[in-house]
């Protein structure tokens, strides 16, 4: 392990309150500590025996503390690995404490690879930016095991900011490398082409992830690919088994605390029921994962769960819809097919057929239909449908209905595909 001698010297001088002067007498010039300090010059052992003996440490000290910071690190790596988050806070906090010693042993990049991962790992997205932003300025200077696992984690840091296909790209690249975990990079991959509706490549890769972590006896992160099945199981209508997934990641998270993963079980499950037309079970376990979200500001989850409560008392009680559209309209973060979908709502339920007229010709429906939103696309049609049939407009109801063949022709190939 190389360490920077010159920025260890400069860091126990500042610590004890010495100046150059001070150190450097009788030992060596002012200017020369000047330059071995800023690692401009090189100086002989004997010098550097003897300025370290003036500050009180010696070589073998400063050994042991560079194993005693890579023990910190693998610690913080281990219980990020098995998600005891709890302790990870502890490990993230004491090594912060250390950054000058991690730098100046050579450390630094391990030091911000790990936060970086923290940060990830906990939804810490402002701080996980700054990490990544000085971790760009060193790039050029990592080893190749760093910049493996820089990569893989910039895949990451690229999904969790909305750029899937470019985080998946990544992600794919990283199977090669040894100094990748292999569990934890097939659950990314298996989140990442969820999202991305790839829902049979999906599920491999959550069973490739799975048995990995059962093999390591992971248990939380099991709890987790649990739940991925039970989110794929809802997404391709299979209710039955999304809901043997979901209680038992509910089950477990109870016996194993972790709040974000049973709370976001809870708004699966809340979504589940309310699929199902069980509106009025729905809206407990939905309204319970709102509150967490909330309270623990993780606005992403926040706004699709306020989308959730709002559409679903749109259908079921008008009247609760409102305040909960209206917070909905104040998120930066709304995803903006939500955000159409929304006004359409609010549209709706104020009585107003010629705003949402208006609005379902001139911009959602263009908007849908541009996108590729299938679902969305036919509600604003149907919509509209009904309102041309209330009043009774034939050739409007002609043109929509011919819209909605057309739509749902061009669809069959797809169906037949799935």
């Amino acid at each position: 392990m190389k360490i920077n001698i010159g920025q260890i010297i400069k860091l126990y001088r500042y610590k004890q309150n010495m100046t150059q002067s001070e150190l450097a007498e009788g030992i060596c010039s002012v200017s020369h500590l000047s330059k071995i300090e800023n690692g401009s010059k090189e100086a002989n052992q004997d010098t550097i025996n003897l300025l370290l003996e003036r500050l009180g440490i010696s070589q073998e000290t400063l050994s042991q503390k560079a194993r005693h910071l890579l023990s910190l690190l693998d610690e913080f790596q281990m219980n990020m690995y098995f998600y005891a988050l709890d302790q990870a806070e502890q490990n993230a906090e004491m090594i912060i404490q250390h950054e000058e010693q991690f730098f100046s042993l050579d450390l630094g990049i391990q030091y911000h690879l790990s936060l970086f991962q923290f940060y990830l790992l906990t939804e810490k997205q402002p701080l996980a930016l700054k990490t990544h932003r000085v971790l760009k300025k060193f790039e050029k200077t990592f080893i190749e095991t760093e910049k493996e696992i820089f990569e893989y984690l910039d895949g990451i840091h690229q999904i969790k900011n909305g750029q899937l296909e470019e985080g998946l790209k990544k992600l794919e690249s990283c199977f090669s490398y040894a100094s990748v975990e292999q569990s934890d990079l097939y659950y990314h991959y298996a989140k990442a082409l969820g999202n991305m509706g790839h829902l049979g490549d999906a599920l491999e890769a959550t069973h490739q992830a799975m048995d990995l972590y059962r093999q390591k006896n992971n248990f939380k992160r099991i709890i987790h690919c649990t739940l991925i099945h039970g989110v794929i199981s809802l997404e391709l209508k299979a209710f039955q088994t999304a809901k043997k997934y979901l209680k038992e990641v509910i089950l477990h998270t109870s016996l194993h605390p972790d709040a974000y993963i049973k709370m976001t079980a809870y708004f699966y499950y809340g979504v589940l029921l309310k699929r199902e037309g069980d509106f009025s079970s729905a809206v407990p376990y939905l309204l319970d994962s709102l509150n967490y979200f909330n309270q623990e500001q993780i606005e992403d989850r926040y706004c699709e769960t306020l989308y959730e409560i709002a559409t679903l008392y749109a259908e079921y009680d008008r009247k609760k819809a409102l305040p909960y559209i209206h917070e909905l309209l104040k998120q930066p973060r709304i995803q903006p097919n939500c955000l159409y979908m929304i006004k359409i709502y609010k549209l709706m339920i104020e009585e107003n057929p010629h705003d949402l007229k208006t609005y379902l010709a001139e911009a959602a429906i263009p908007y849908f239909e541009h996108n590729q939103l299938h679902s969305e696309y036919l509600f604003a049609l149907r919509t509209l449908l009904s309102y041309a049939a209330s009043e009774l407009d034939e050739r409007a109801y002609m043109s929509y209905t011919g819209k909605l063949l057309d739509h749902l022709a061009s669809y069959v190939p797809y169906y037949k595909k799935a």
